[in-house]
């Protein structure tokens, strides 16, 4: 009986030990590209994760930041902002224009966005991967394209 239990197992598992694993999709290399439209998702800074919406507008290049949502973990009003974006290579400059709500207070400074990031995976042309720093001023930010 012990024969047949392990005849029948192997029939059925072990031709499924043979099935390639298909590979994982590339890393992309650029040429790096926003497609325009609204990104959400959440960042990391100072060991904390809060979230974020960042808007793109291509034709202008003109980025503007929105909360994302619910009360717990955003980013502070008073840190949002409003500016340009370039990008060079694999570098994402954003450059300020101003503070969205300046009647706000702006408890984390390190979580405004202005400043050089570099662009470590763009995944589908819908979700961006982009940081600053190193240790414990590293930022990291994980973005997903929400809506057009």
């Amino acid at each position: 009986m012990k024969q047949l239990c392990f005849i029948i197992l192997s029939v059925f598992l072990i031709p499924g030990c043979d099935n390639d694993i298909e590979p994982g999709p590339e890393p992309f290399n650029g040429p790096y590209k926003i497609p325009g439209g609204c990104y959400m998702g959440n960042f990391i800074v100072k060991n904390q994760i809060l979230w974020s919406e960042i808007c793109f507008d291509t034709a202008a290049r003109k980025y503007v930041e929105w909360p994302s949502g619910g009360i717990m973990y955003q980013k502070d009003m008073g840190c949002l902002s409003v500016g340009t974006y370039s990008i060079d290579g694999s570098r994402l400059i954003f450059t300020l224009d101003s503070l969205k709500f300046k009647f706000f207070p702006c408890f984390l400074p390190e979580s405004k966005l202005p400043g050089e990031y570099i662009i470590t995976n763009i995944v589908n042309r819908d979700s961006i991967i982009f940081e600053k720093g190193t240790g414990e001023n590293r930022i990291i930010y994980f973005m997903k394209k929400v809506y057009p």
